[in-house]
């Protein structure tokens, strides 16, 4: 039988006679969400059997009393703590090679320009932040429709999720202002049920949002708003009309994301807010109190590389290379009326 050439795809692509001695990459999507948790420190590596602590869910000055001189001295107790909790998830992603990409990309650089299996590693650690970026944001599979998940799903919660209205959270139940208000995601009518209501890209709406949540958040610094190219390019437009444009103060102006500070809160641009990844995202606004936010890690998971282990060490094994890069943690949010999701941002 003649020798027939190699049809895989990946030699094809990198190993060749006369090669452009660059890849240039065409998915890079930039990521503030999780730059932002980076820089305010929220990403911390812990073990336990779950992801937990107590959090304060009410006020105890109606506990408080003016009186007379000679007047008995009410008493009382309020139950002031909760304690949500929430589950590990796991994730994988599996980067492998064979024997012809292992013999024949495996030459000097007049045969093998780009070196694959270095190039296939840092695809996959790019894979892997990609993929825990959009479970994030909640963005499902190709094909499939966006939904928020449950407590015992298996992908990372999302903040969709966490700022829902009158979905369990932490495996707390939630319902409009009567079950537990205190945990609900903001809403700008108090409602609980305004969440959906089409708000315009502008000022107002901005500033609605911001009153919303600012109650609950200690250093007007911690706040973030993050929304797509369409209503980013909208509030934009209105801030320049009125001459209060400006990059003063932003933290991820300087890491290249595009943003803008508008009332002292930053707001940039996710490209992953648009319709082709996830339905309605490019109506979508979010403002975040930062330090309400926890990206946990699990300290043995943390996008742990295996290491490449030969498969033909087993019976009827193959003649290839497997390593995987792993991951286990979760995004939680300890004060979900803290934050706001607008879904309906024309």
């Amino acid at each position: 039988m003649a020798y027939e050439a190699s049809t895989n795809a990946n030699i094809q692509a990198t190993t060749r006679e006369l090669f452009i001695r660059t890849v240039k990459s065409q998915v890079f999507m930039k990521m503030p969400l999780m730059a932002r948790l980076l820089l305010a420190k929220r990403m911390n590596w812990e073990g336990g059997r779950y992801i937990t602590q107590p959090v304060d869910k009410a006020e105890m000055d109606d506990l408080s009393q003016a009186y007379y001189a000679g007047e008995r001295l009410r008493t009382g107790r309020k139950t002031l703590l909760e304690t949500p909790y929430f589950h590990w998830k796991y994730n994988q992603t599996p980067v492998a090679y064979n024997v012809e990409e292992e013999l024949q990309n495996g030459g000097g650089s007049d045969v093998a320009p780009v070196k694959l299996i270095k190039f296939l590693v840092r695809k996959a650690h790019r894979a892997a932040r990609l993929f825990l970026y959009k479970k994030m944001y909640g963005i499902p599979a190709a094909g499939t429709t966006q939904v928020v998940g449950t407590d015992h799903s298996r992908a990372f919660q999302s903040v969709c999720q966490a700022l829902e209205h009158d979905t369990t959270y932490g495996h707390l139940t939630r319902g409009t202002t009567v079950t537990n208000s205190w945990w609900q995601g903001a809403s700008i009518a108090g409602t609980y049920a305004d969440q959906s209501t089409q708000y315009g890209p502008g000022i107002v709406t901005f500033r609605k949002s911001k009153s919303a949540i600012q109650e609950f958040v200690e250093k007007p610094g911690d706040m973030l708003a993050v929304c797509g190219p369409d209503v980013f390019l909208d509030l934009q437009t209105q801030v320049e009309s009125r001459h209060i444009y400006n990059r003063d103060g932003s933290l991820l102006a300087k890491y290249g994301f595009n943003t803008m500070m508008i009332d002292g809160v930053e707001v940039v641009e996710d490209p992953f807010l648009k319709a082709r990844f996830m339905a309605n995202g490019a109506k979508y606004f979010f403002m975040f109190n930062v330090q309400d936010w926890e990206l946990r890690m699990h300290p043995r998971r943390s996008f742990k590389f295996t290491g490449f282990k030969w498969q033909g060490d087993v019976a009827d094994g193959f003649d290839e290379w497997l390593a995987r890069i792993l991951v286990a943690g979760n995004l939680v949010c300890w004060k979900p009326n803290g934050s706001i999701w607008l879904k309906a941002c024309y």
